[in-house]
């Protein structure tokens, strides 16, 4: 029971941290460690069932991160460990939503009778919402970014289809997100037009739901899907933060299965923010020299700022053409990366929809799509099952 259990151990320091995951590792092996710093950016794309938090030295803040997970993840039974026995603290932390509260150190070893309790908790709060709900419950949504630190490599384009596929080719909701905030780029290959944007949500950004976000989304013809395009404006563009970009992401979650970001090859907050959140990161390059150099350079950078890729980051090859010097295994002796697409280029059937600014998909059962859509296509297919598995192993 407690194998599958997702447990998250918050605790500023090292040595008090794994001495607590030496206790519980046996029983709990799927385990987390952060840092109270890391709590509001991890939190939400870790998500964890149980939680302990150490208290910090500064206690006012062990507090704050409590109300910050129970309101971020009202499903996760938190532990809270304090070193001050206080009855008072005790009362201001049940009350702001712990499950248990254990005084430190001498209640340490109680620690996994807690746990267990939690584990059987958080079951029973389980069934109790599926049956109000007659069994109905949301997914979590998956969050994918589309990066690039190399202009010119589809990337838009390869984004805008990809939504726009698993929206026609199955029963998900699918949102598509343009975070080139100054010159955005989406709107131009769906042939959409819509004069609101993420700045929009900026009056109810901090009680979010699905009315606040799809009453600044616009709707593509063909797909249904919908698509929050860009400002298109840097005054606009300057304004937007990343606690815009956090709270959009993890409320979008509740409400769609699929949510596309697209991002600028630029190296900004606003990025950074989305690739924290993301589940998958899609890296789009072109099978050349140049686009090698500049991933390498990108995968640095990302060891610099913190982003981790492990797990999260696959590639997807582009604009691939019988006269490729480059080929899939000599990307993979370079990158220990997953490929997860490569899409032919075609450029008699996709430059001319790009040039009337209309989609490429324009029915459901396209008879004649361009071998750039049947690589997207099938994509979108091995996406689509990958979710279906998840599905299926988790009932």
């Amino acid at each position: 029971m407690s194998e599958a259990v997702k447990l998250l151990v918050v605790d500023e320091d090292a040595t008090h941290a794994q001495d607590i995951i030496s206790r519980i590792a046996n029983s709990f092996p799927h385990y987390m460690n952060i840092t109270p710093d890391e709590v509001r950016r991890e939190i939400a794309r870790l998500e964890p069932d149980i939680v302990i938090l150490q208290e910090p030295r500064d206690d006012s803040n062990g507090l704050q991160l409590l109300h910050y997970i129970v309101n971020e993840l009202p499903n996760c039974q938190v532990v809270y460990l304090t070193n001050k026995r206080d009855p008072i603290k005790a009362r201001d932390v049940s009350r702001s939503g712990a499950f248990d509260i254990l005084f430190m150190p001498d209640e340490i070893t109680a620690i996994l009778d807690v746990l267990n309790r939690a584990v059987k908790a958080g079951e029973l709060q389980k069934e109790v919402k599926e049956r109000v709900s007659g069994g109905f419950t949301w997914g979590r949504g998956q969050v994918m970014t589309f990066y690039s630190g190399k202009g010119g490599c589809g990337r838009s384009l390869v984004a805008a289809t990809l939504a726009q596929t698993l929206q026609m080719d199955s029963n998900s909701s699918v949102l598509l997100v343009d975070l080139n905030l100054q010159f955005g780029g989406v709107e131009t290959y769906l042939d959409v037009d819509h004069e609101r944007s993420i700045y929009d949500l900026t009056p109810v950004l901090k009680e979010l739901n699905d009315n606040h976000i799809r009453n600044v989304t616009a709707i593509e013809k063909v797909s249904h899907m919908e698509v929050l395009v860009s400002p298109r404006d840097a005054e606009i563009a300057e304004q937007v933060t990343e606690e815009h970009v956090q709270r959009l992401l993890r409320a979008s979650r509740l409400y769609y299965d699929y949510i596309l970001v697209d991002l600028p090859t630029d190296m900004n907050a606003i990025s950074y923010a989305a690739l924290e959140e993301a589940d998958k990161m899609f890296y789009i390059m072109s099978p050349d020299a140049p686009s090698i150099r500049s991933f390498s350079q990108v995968l640095d950078l990302f060891d610099k700022i913190g982003v981790d890729p492990a797990d999260r980051l696959e590639l997807i090859l582009n604009r691939i053409g019988r006269e490729t010097e480059l080929r899939d295994k000599d990307i993979k002796q370079h990158f220990d990366f997953p490929i997860q697409g490569a899409l032919r280029e075609d450029a008699k059937k996709v430059q001319p929809a790009i040039n009337r600014g209309v989609p490429l998909r324009t029915t459901r059962k396209e008879k004649r799509g361009s071998v750039f859509l049947k690589d997207v296509k099938k994509l979108a297919d091995s996406l689509l099952e990958q979710q279906s598995n998840r599905t299926a192993s988790a009932s």
